[in-house]
């Protein structure tokens, strides 16, 4: 049987934010930039995904169990594969055309808030909460919702990025 994703159909996305300098951000802050593009996750991907990190639970790969046992009747894909995936999605939202080199530097408050299954629609919504200049690099904190084409939140958690110029 072949599963059609869930939720709305792929559109165009609104254009990532672009500025030069990470500390042009700061005009952006407490504002919602546009969401990224809507996008999946296969089975395939989470089963390459599970082979990597040797999670063995069958919630992510018994497609057969998981059509008779759990509500939906499909796998659910893996938060951690979910997490993962939001540098690149975030790279949806706003992009530094002049920074020399950017490094994730901390992840906080995630909450998995429901489940995902392969083939569902989801996309990235982000707030800037504080863009700061520092001695050697601009801190960028985020706020970032894993949203799915329900309107449910999957995913949230809280980022911190630094930037060099």
């Amino acid at each position: 049987m072949i599963q059609m994703p869930q939720g709305p159909k792929p559109s165009i996305q609104a254009r990532a934010l672009r500025v030069a300098r990470a500390i042009d951000l700061a005009a952006f802050v407490s504002t919602e930039l546009a969401p990224g593009r809507w996008r999946s996750v296969t089975q395939d991907e989470v089963d390459r995904f599970v082979a990597l990190t040797g999670d063995r639970n069958w919630v992510h790969t018994d497609v057969e169990r998981a059509r008779h046992k759990l509500d939906g009747g499909t796998t659910i894909v893996p938060g951690q594969l979910l997490l993962a995936l939001v540098p690149t999605l975030l790279q949806e939202t706003y992009v530094i055309t002049g920074a020399a080199q950017s490094r994730a530097a901390a992840l906080g408050a995630v909450r998995f808030r429901h489940p995902v299954c392969p083939g569902a629609m989801f996309r990235l919504r982000v707030r800037l909460t504080l863009v700061k200049q520092r001695p050697r690099f601009v801190q960028v904190d985020a706020s970032c919702d894993l949203e799915l084409g329900s309107g449910q939140r999957a995913l949230t958690s809280q980022r911190t990025d630094v930037f060099f110029d």
